[in-house]
């Protein structure tokens, strides 16, 4: 090599030249020619170019590979088969049972082979091996004790070393000299004697059909795919029996029996998931929260009746602790901030909040919020509740448990018929007295959500590590005794000053002042301080609770210019808050409901009367004549009356008051009386002032005009009453 370092892939001028029997100059001239690209190397002898042998020529290639071949010697080609061979070796990790029994009973016989063979000879030893599996000891019928041991064992171990069956075989010599072979190779002895699994096509031909067939959301039986299998192969091939499919299905892995019966997402109960490790972690690290809704029904608040609340629930990820919590009548965003809240408050403002993707959590409220204190908000994938298992089994720990301690439980568990007759009990009970007895008042039921909170943070939790009891005893810690030692190791949380907690929970909203008003809400605040900011827009913090005040806040600095008080408002003498209107929203889409399911019912019972189809029957044409006079007066009289030919308008359904509302603004010609009672009606209430800005820029906003004609059709339409009255007088 001249003290070049040359790699197997490389090669420089003279290595390729003796290799196809020419000399160094002409590979060197060839190679400048074509250009064939090298590496320069520097070694002992100065500078060298190696050409790397997969960009030569073919031809060249071809010589240097027939040149290697002839050069390779015997202990190379044998060295190399046992290389081979080892790869091909079987994996002993990787045997069957029915394997590891063949090899373990032919190293048995081998090794008896092997003891004898130290006192009689291999030969020998060989032989009465296999005359002792046949019961043949030479031409002597008498057989010592020894040996008729020996004779029974080998014969066990016969039946077992054979890989073919058969009841009568026995040892062969050529067998035994291969086994005693293999065990004094290098490698796996269990793995050499080991026979190897016979190659079968295990997928039969109708395998892809069946899968097609099987594997549907409908999860059709496997009687009904076999039917079907039969109509959907191609020509020549046989349908399989009933019995072959059930073999082919059982021996599938229980996710490829799923696979489209089961959707993506049932089907991940089946997949292997990861654990995530809290190591690391200090407690309000992440904070994580969901909504559940409770599994017994409590009384509700408001009217008494039977209801299922709503809890909102929070958890320190590190110590499992639950560290706020929240009961509302149905999940909203007041719900979740008014859980934050309550963990902040309590223990800390956390450093990520992990929630899924529900409207309660992400929405402008919650992130504005969020963003004020300090945390990052972050969400789970869609559909995938495996990322939030500590939450999810916190509500089998607390409330699916709480649930269960009551009456009015209805869960899943629930016999059917107790939960129909507590069902019937309730609402008797309330049909008399208007209040159950089996339900908790509302008072009652947040004092017993705390207690079960409570009963949580000190029970021991399997996750957390595990310490030694009082009593001596080894258990898990709670969640307030991971907490308190994680304080005595130096944690302390970050905590909200008094004087900071009051607006730190205030939503904010921008609103435009006009002459000391600010209109939030549907609700009118006034203060002097607002006189010389007309026309200026700010940030306006409300408390969801009590409506009475609003804090003014300048829009660029954050500079609190006062806080407003509730001066006046046309649709309510009171102050609504945002809860309230929330409320009455929600009120009102359930009247819609009801109204919705009524109407449904009325035409169930009075269906529309249909006319039955009759063929047109074409009848001939008639004349009638009429004198002169009379055809020159019809004549006449129909040249003269004017004819209507305005457009004949055609007013839709309408789903939603909104429609109605854009529809009436854009179509004026067709109000009538009720339309301008529905109008005026309308424009008084709060959805019209939350869609001021969009009726605005679509140009159907109320203006005087369009209260002066509502009045008049108003008007119009009593005096018309009036006089109706009077004639009937």
């Amino acid at each position: 090599m001249n003290g070049f370092l040359i790699t197997p892939e490389q090669m420089n001028a003279k290595e390729i030249a003796a290799c196809i029997g020419i000399n160094k100059r002409s590979i060197e001239r060839r190679a400048v020619k074509e250009l064939w690209k090298y590496n320069e190397a520097t070694g002992r002898g100065g500078k060298c170019k190696l050409y790397n042998l997969f960009n030569l020529p073919k031809d060249i290639q071809l010589a240097i590979n027939k040149h290697t071949a002839k050069s390779v010697k015997k202990s190379d080609i044998e060295k190399k088969e046992a290389v081979i061979a080892q790869v091909e070796l079987q994996n002993p990790g990787h045997l069957k049972n029915w394997q590891r029994e063949k090899a373990q009973a032919r190293l048995s016989i081998c090794r008896i082979v092997l003891r004898l063979a130290k006192e009689i000879g291999k030969d020998a030893a060989v032989l009465k091996v296999i005359q002792l599996a046949e019961d043949e000891i030479d031409s002597i019928n008498e057989i010592d004790l020894e040996d008729a041991e020996l004779a029974e064992r080998i014969k066990k171990l016969a039946k077992i070393a054979n890989a073919k069956k058969g009841e009568e075989r026995t040892l062969s010599r050529t067998s035994i000299y291969r086994w005693m072979k293999e065990v004094n190779a290098a490698g796996s002895t269990i793995a050499r004697l080991a026979p190897k699994e016979p190659k079968v096509n295990r997928i039969p031909v109708w395998a892809e059909d069946l899968r097609k067939l099987y594997g549907k959301p409908q999860k059709p039986s496997l009687a009904y795919c076999v039917e079907k299998l039969a109509e959907t192969l191609p020509v020549g091939i046989i349908p399989p029996s009933y019995n072959a499919v059930y073999r082919f299905v059982k021996k599938m892995s229980n996710v490829d029996k799923h696979r489209g019966r089961m959707g993506s997402r049932e089907i991940k109960k089946l997949l292997p998931f990861v654990r995530r490790d809290t190591n690391g972690m200090s407690p309000t690290d992440c904070y994580i929260a969901d909504g559940h809704t409770f599994d017994a029904e409590v009384a509700h608040p408001a009217h008494g009746k039977p209801f299922r609340p709503e809890i909102t629930t929070i958890l320190d990820v590190f110590t499992r602790k639950a560290v706020g919590w929240s009961v509302e009548l149905a999940e909203s965003t007041w719900a979740v901030m008014d859980a934050i809240r309550h963990a902040c408050e309590t223990c800390g403002i956390p450093a990520i909040f992990y929630t899924d993707r529900g409207p309660g959590y992400k929405n402008s409220t919650v992130n504005e919020f969020l963003e004020r204190i300090g945390t990052e908000l972050s969400h789970s994938l869609p559909y995938n509740s495996q990322a939030r298992g500590i939450i999810e089994r916190s509500h089998r720990s607390i409330w699916v448990k709480a649930a269960k301690m009551l009456s009015t439980y209805m869960g899943e568990q629930m016999d059917e018929q107790a939960k129909q007759k507590v069902f019937k009990i309730t609402r008797n009970e309330i049909r008399i007295s208007g209040k159950s007895k089996s339900l908790l008042d509302w008072e009652v039921f947040m004092v017993f959500c705390q207690k079960q909170i409570d009963d949580y943070n000190n029970r021991p939790h399997s996750s957390l590590p595990k310490i030694r009891a009082a009593d001596g005893t080894k258990r898990n810690q709670t969640p307030n005794e991971a907490w308190a030692q994680a304080v005595t190791e130096g944690f302390e949380p970050i905590e909200i000053d008094a004087i900071d907690r009051g607006d730190l929970f205030r939503p904010y909203k921008t609103c435009k002042i006009i002459r000391g008003e600010i209109r939030l809400f549907n609700n009118l605040y006034f203060s002097h301080d607002l006189v010389h900011h007309h026309g200026e827009t700010a940030q306006v913090g409300y408390d969801i609770h009590d409506a009475s005040r609003v804090w003014v806040r300048e829009r660029a600095t954050g500079r609190l210019i006062c806080v407003a008080e509730f001066e006046a408002n046309k649709r309510s003498y009171m102050p609504e808050s945002v809860k309230e209107q929330a409320k009455y929203r929600r009120m009102q889409a359930k009247l819609k409901r009801l109204d919705a399911k009524r109407e449904e019912a009325e035409q169930e019972l009075n269906p529309p009367q249909l006319i039955e189809y009759q063929p047109v029957m074409e009848l001939p044409s008639m004349s009638i004549e009429q004198p002169e006079e009379i055809r020159v007066e019809a004549a006449s009289t129909v040249q003269t009356q004017p004819v209507d030919v305005s457009p004949i308008i055609k007013r839709p359904m309408f789903d939603t008051t909104i429609q109605k509302f854009r529809w009436l603004m854009n179509n004026k010609s067709t109000w009538d009386a009720t339309d301008a009672k529905f109008l005026m009606k309308y424009v008084d209430g709060h959805q019209y002032f939350d869609m001021l800005a969009i009726y605005t820029f679509e140009g159907i906003g109320w203006t005087k005009p369009d209260e002066e004609k509502a009045k008049e059709l108003i008007r119009q339409e009593e005096g018309a009453q009036d006089r109706e009255n009077v004639a009937a007088q």
